[in-house]
């Protein structure tokens, strides 16, 4: 009787380890944005869409505040670096890669943009 438990055992194992299936997500390459990226159209939009940035950074709760009317001067220059821009918080800290930020987290995409804007001198258009 012990050995029949244990091979009937056995066998459920094989066939629920052997029934499992995972599925590889390869990354999608990402294109940082051409030409002049506006800090209105395409970089706010980053933070106030859905429930991103500004559940948590909005005037009476977490600081910065990155609504739309405060954004800009919560941004800079506290937390751009103009000379190292792959170094600036605002895009290291909430990145995609980041392990401190972990609640919400840029797109590869939203981080690309960010650093493109960041490069391109991080300018209030």
């Amino acid at each position: 009787m012990k050995k029949r438990l244990i091979f009937l055992f056995t066998v459920l194992l094989a066939v629920f380890v052997s029934s499992c299936k995972y599925d590889f997500i390869l990354p999608v390459p990402v294109t940082p944005p051409t030409g002049d990226v506006s800090f209105a159209t395409q970089v706010v939009p980053i933070f106030t869409t859905g429930s991103k940035c500004t559940s948590c950074h909005k005037p009476g709760g977490q600081s910065p505040d990155y609504t739309a009317a405060n954004a800009y001067a919560s941004i800079v220059p506290a937390l751009v670096n103009l000379s190292a821009p792959d170094q600036s918080m605002i895009y290291t800290f909430p990145g995609p890669t980041t392990a401190t930020h972990t609640w919400k987290k840029y797109t590869a995409g939203e981080a690309a943009v960010i650093l493109q804007w960041i490069k391109q001198g991080a300018r209030n258009n």
